[in-house]
């Protein structure tokens, strides 16, 4: 994906929305204040990219149920133990 496309689906993404970048590999969410959190999509339990699950409002994996915390991108469920890594 190019940039300009990048931006574009970032600028319109709503407040307590979220989104990946499959290309990149990137979560991004973005909170009720407008500020964007931006990490890996790599599941860190075997390296699955999550989804974003818009009823939970978090990062899912789809290989093994791990849950992420789209504000903070810690582990809410596991068998992930460790957060998805910040891009900020």
């Amino acid at each position: 994906m190019n940039k300009r496309k990048e931006s574009k689906k970032l600028d319109s993404l709503a407040r307590n929305d979220g989104i990946i970048l499959e290309d990149e590999k990137i979560a991004v969410f973005r909170d009720n204040s407008g500020e964007l959190h931006i990490y890996s999509a790599v599941c860190t339990h075997l390296g699955c990219i999550v989804s974003w699950n818009p009823l939970e409002k978090s990062f899912d994996c789809p290989c093994h149920g791990s849950r992420f915390s789209a504000p903070s991108g810690k582990v809410i469920n596991g068998p992930a133990i460790s957060p998805i890594k910040s891009q900020d």
